[in-house]
């Protein structure tokens, strides 16, 4: 495998790069390079990222999970399609690739993803014990819609109908292909969130990763528009990426993947700005506590004014 010579770089020491261009050789960083590769990554500086990147040139292909994060072939970062591949565990079986996602997949990043699909399943599971009536769940950001595959397929006699909410059709397409099985259970929406209506309510609104792209403004007027189409008794769950996930410098550096990363005071204060009671908002996590869930409860006391609201408003315009 072609590396470049230490000489290009002014930046990294000589020693550095020759480790580098050591762990390239054999294929990616072996088990116990994980910590003195991952504490090298976390203190370069943007020159530095960007020599690496030239470095590690050789892997930045769709071929890998690092690779395929950082050249997008979709455009975006955290496509339906990689977020499958994290579900699966997915590894390259060519050896220049396959230590690569091996070290991919045992960061804290894609194991908090991994861990929300099992949120997303036991989420699933509360709302059909809740009685034998049929549910409604709506979906921001369905992409792969392989959660709902999972749960479906462990789960056929589940009485929840799904209406799944993305923009790209090709996401959208990739879903219907996987669940197959069960379209009489699904509906399919090509359309930005920002402009769905509905005459609908909805026992549970989800969105697993979409509110982490989303800058605070968007984050709560999104909540207030939706909060009008939660059922009585029904719940809006969000998920975001916590302000201390481990693994936001390789995620940046590697795969030039960034998020809006949240605290747990974070969300509660979008959610109270949107006009949730606080009595109404709690945050929970996944096992790693990588990535939070927002929860508001629809009950009488839940939204019961638009004040916050619309302060918050006035002051985001002023």
């Amino acid at each position: 495998m072609e590396t470049k010579t230490a000489t290009t770089f002014s930046v990294l020491k000589e020693t550095e790069v020759q480790y580098l261009q050591s762990i390239l050789a054999k294929g990616g960083p072996d088990l116990e390079d994980y910590p003195v590769f991952e504490e090298y990554v976390n203190k370069l500086n943007d020159q530095g990222i960007e020599e690496l990147r030239i470095l590690l040139k050789p892997i930045l292909n769709k071929e890998n999970m690092i690779g395929y994060g950082y050249v997008k072939p979709y455009g975006y970062a955290g496509d339906f399609h990689v977020i499958d591949m994290i579900y699966q565990v997915k590894t390259s079986d060519d050896p220049r690739y396959h230590k690569w996602d091996k070290w991919y997949h045992e960061q804290h990043a894609p194991q908090a993803v991994r861990n929300r699909k099992e949120f997303f399943l036991n989420l699933c599971a509360e709302l059909d014990a809740k009685n034998d009536k049929p549910k409604e769940m709506l979906i921001l950001g369905s992409g792969p819609a392989a959660d709902v595959f999972e749960y479906l397929e462990s789960n056929p006699d589940s009485r929840i109908h799904f209406d799944l909410l993305d923009l790209d059709q090709r996401a959208i397409d990739y879903a219907r292909e996987k669940n197959l099985k069960y379209l009489d259970r699904l509906n399919f929406i090509r359309i930005n969130v920002l402009r769905f209506k509905t005459h609908k309510f909805y026992d549970t609104i989800w969105s697993a990763g979409l509110f982490d792209y989303f800058k605070e403004k968007h984050f709560v007027y999104l909540v207030n528009k939706y909060r009008e189409f939660i059922a009585e008794d029904g719940e809006m769950v969000i998920g975001n990426f916590a302000d201390g996930n481990p693994s936001v410098k390789l995620m940046h550096v590697l795969c030039d993947w960034n998020l809006n990363l949240r605290s747990k005071e974070d969300l509660t204060h979008y959610a109270v700005a949107a006009g949730a009671d606080p009595s109404s908002i709690r945050v929970d996590s996944e096992p790693l506590g990588v990535n939070l869930f927002l929860r508001i409860k629809n009950n009488k006391n839940s939204f019961k004014t638009a004040e916050n609201f619309i302060s918050w408003l006035e002051f985001n315009n002023n």
